[in-house]
């Protein structure tokens, strides 16, 4: 019997679903799943959320979560970034980062590379939102990474922390929220859709 394709969500609906996940999988009985998976955390020591972030094969492309939202981009973790041009990582398109905010339709973008920690929205640089057709270019890369990693992590999540996991987490979510969220098991081939050749900006 052919396998049901799941049911198509908007960015904003994913994101959501993907960052509810997360809530609930650094708190997994075997351990934060995130560090688990390879990102590194940065605990507040105020006020404000964690900071994880996943280092990335093209320093352009580290990802960055909170409970708050996503971004991908380049990194500064303090370090004198123009103390040493001659070693300093090629410029691609995305040294202009790329966030976007939980609950927000408009990613935005970062004039410059990120300095963390970050841990609440007001610590952010100032953020625009995308005008021209190249702002958007940068964008649509920028969210086609993101749909590549988090893809990456849902199959993982399957196998590491199980569908009994998933399932439970779901069924957590308000009654109103969880009418709008797909099932426990769909959001790596969701993801993955969207770096096959859809447009996540539409969505």
């Amino acid at each position: 019997m052919a396998q049901r394709a799941p049911r198509p969500l908007k960015l904003t609906t994913l994101l959501d679903q993907q960052l509810w996940f997360i809530g609930h999988d650094i708190r997994h009985a075997d351990g934060n799943a995130l560090t688990r998976f390879g990102f590194d955390r940065w605990r507040s020591l105020s006020v404000g959320t964690s900071c994880y972030r996943l280092p990335g094969e093209d320093p352009s492309r580290h990802v960055v979560c909170w409970g708050f939202g996503l971004y991908v981009g380049p990194v500064d973790e303090g370090a004198d970034l123009s103390a040493t041009p001659s070693t300093a990582p090629v410029c691609s398109p995305l040294c202009r980062g790329v966030f976007i905010q939980r609950h927000s339709v408009t990613p935005r973008l970062l004039s410059h590379p990120l300095r963390l920690p970050v841990h609440q929205p007001s610590d952010l640089p100032a953020l625009r939102s995308p005008v021209t057709p190249g702002d958007w270019q940068d964008v649509q890369a920028g969210l086609e990474a993101l749909a590549s990693v988090w893809s990456r992590y849902e199959g993982w999540a399957r196998d590491a922390l199980g569908t009994t996991h998933r399932s439970h987490v779901l069924a957590m979510v308000p009654r109103h929220k969880r009418r709008r969220f797909s099932t426990a098991t769909d959001l790596a081939e969701l993801w993955s859709t969207q770096t096959a050749g859809q447009s996540v900006v539409s969505h």
